[in-house]
């Protein structure tokens, strides 16, 4: 009976386990938090620009063009201010990102999710389909990219309005939960249904239109099998 109890003990700790109920991969973006080599560099398909992040004490941040104003980063120059990594292995199933970040003077940080990477003329990893939800000061947008015959293009696919502050931290969370896209920030939860969600995804953060900072961020869920 004894032996009996132990084992159905070892077989729920083992399905806790395989549920995703672990312990989440969780990085400070301090220098010694996280290590740029376990993520990848992405670049978007709309441009030729292939950002990098700036380390600071306390975060990353996106890279922006010293000679441009803050208008022009949203403007004729926002290809400039596009920074974007993923996670180095892809996840399966349901997960659950939070990240803490800001903002100025008005957008982009964003959750990226990418079921895979391609590359451009260069050999450099570049997004074809992908997801973003993406915080600006009037809420959030939720965005749909496609890929097709070498053209990208996107859709919002939902969006929830409300006032948001530059400068000021915020913790985004994006859930994954079947088909379920759900969205909490600032006291604020929204949801909608994504029929083209795959099985499994890259996940990570991208900063844009503006100057973007990265504090910590955490993803709880499983990692993709390896392929055979």
């Amino acid at each position: 009976m004894r032996g009996l109890r132990r084992l159905l003990v070892w077989f729920g700790i083992l399905a806790w386990v395989q549920c995703g109920l672990a312990d989440p991969l969780a990085w400070t973006f301090t220098p010694d938090g996280w290590k740029p080599e376990e993520w990848i560099l992405v670049k978007s398909p709309r441009w030729a620009y292939f950002g990098t992040w700036a380390q600071k004490e306390d975060h990353i941040q996106n890279a922006v063009p010293a000679d441009a104003t803050p208008d022009e980063w949203q403007g004729k120059r926002a290809s400039d201010t596009y920074t974007s990594m993923v996670y180095g292995k892809p996840f399966a199933g349901d997960t659950r990102v939070t990240v803490s970040m800001d903002f100025t003077p008005h957008m982009a940080p964003l959750v990226v999710l990418a079921p895979e990477l391609g590359l451009d003329a260069s050999g450099r990893p570049e997004y074809r389909e992908h997801f973003e939800i993406c915080v600006y000061d009037q809420g959030v947008n939720c965005w749909h990219h496609v890929f097709k015959d070498g053209k990208p293009s996107w859709t919002k696919a939902a969006y929830a309005k409300f006032a948001l502050k530059p400068d000021t931290r915020y913790t985004l969370e994006v859930q994954i939960k079947g088909n379920q896209v759900i969205v909490r920030i600032d006291g604020h939860e929204f949801g909608y249904f994504e029929a083209a969600l795959p099985a499994q995804y890259y996940l990570g953060i991208t900063g844009c239109e503006g100057l973007n900072r990265f504090y910590d961020l955490s993803i709880d869920g499983k990692l993709a099998p390896p392929k055979p």
